[in-house]
């Protein structure tokens, strides 16, 4: 990693846009087509003076997945759906992170202030739910989203969960303004949707699945090209190949987000060596970069390289953490 040069303003700026640009998966398409029938179908019932409750979407992914990437681009570019923001009276979409550790009161406070209408005194979370769905109303919100929604169920009793099964229904059912709930998260948030049948039926899952060779390995070939002429540097015809694409998406462990960032980090290092074409080599730079694994646990240089784990950093040579997922560990026991 030495000798690194620094980048000219127009080679960062190169490399932000870079950054900035969104790359859609079939999953995103699922996404957008489902959200986009919620939207038809509540404006309808909406000119129409109709309230029946309402439906929501659970968006699963792994972390790194692209989920939140994905939700956040399309409310972004969507021409129909407003962002909640300061100084305007309607918002058809309010998003807002799942603090931690969340409780019941504590998540509803958060949409409280995020609203604008930060709480002035204590008040039990049945009532401040009860204003959160007021000013929902007030407001117009079509969507409600909840980021990092698997934190609502943290460790909870079974009764408080009950309590946040309740309070999403009663979101979802209110006879003056329905809001249909988008809740994105790890795979853990489908514990908190299988505990009611009833909150189970009213979700439609989305999932942004992990990359596998078989199904992605072409699209994944496609995208390191792109991201190489968007920036003026020739790819490697290795590159190619089943084997590094294979690397690739295991370095990533599977997901898609990370992938890109794999991507972006090791033309970054190409550039800073005053280099023209895109090898493995940077590959290897940046993996190293990311979780300081030498050439033996690096998935870019090890002949084995389904065996390492490539989301522990710092590894050491006697660290049997860093080989295998803890799947594969748990098989060696």
């Amino acid at each position: 990693m030495a000798n690194l040069k620094r980048l000219s303003p127009e080679q960062q700026l190169k490399l932000a846009n870079l950054r900035s640009r969104f790359v859609p998966r079939q999953c995103f398409h699922e996404l957008s087509d489902a959200i986009c029938n919620l939207e038809d179908r509540r404006r309808v019932e909406i000119s129409e003076g109709l309230h029946p409750e309402a439906r929501g979407l659970a968006v699963i992914g792994n972390s790194g997945s692209g989920k939140s990437t994905g939700l956040g681009h399309f409310f972004r570019k969507s021409g129909t759906l407003s962002l909640l923001a300061d100084g305007n009276d309607t918002a058809a979409v309010a998003s807002f992170l799942v603090p931690s550790p969340a409780t019941l009161k504590g998540v509803g406070i958060s949409c409280l202030s995020g609203l604008g209408y930060p709480l002035m005194r204590d008040r039990t979370a049945g009532i401040i739910w009860q204003l959160v769905q007021g000013h929902l109303r007030e407001l117009k919100v079509m969507f409600l989203h909840l980021d990092e929604a698997q934190d609502l169920m943290g460790s909870q009793s079974k009764p408080e969960m009950v309590a946040v099964v309740n309070t999403l229904k009663g979101v979802m059912q209110n006879p003056q303004w329905p809001v249909s709930i988008i809740l994105s998260g790890l795979p853990d948030l489908l514990t908190l949707l299988n505990l009611d049948t009833q909150l189970g039926r009213r979700f439609a899952p989305i999932y942004f699945s992990p990359l596998n060779d078989v199904d992605d390995g072409r699209n994944v070939r496609s995208l390191v090209c792109q991201y190489c002429a968007a920036i003026a540097v020739a790819p490697d015809p290795e590159l190619q190949s089943d084997d590094f694409i294979s690397r690739l998406i295991h370095a990533a462990a599977n997901e898609f987000g990370i992938l890109i960032e794999i991507v972006i980090g090791a033309i970054e290092i190409c550039i800073r060596r005053d280099e023209t074409i895109l090898a493995k080599q940077h590959f290897v730079a940046e993996f190293l970069r990311r979780t300081g694994c030498a050439n033996d646990l690096n998935p870019f240089v090890r002949t084995n390289f389904t065996a390492i784990d490539p989301m522990v950093l710092l590894p050491g040579h006697n660290d049997s953490s860093s080989l295998g997922t803890p799947k594969q560990r748990d098989r060696k026991k």
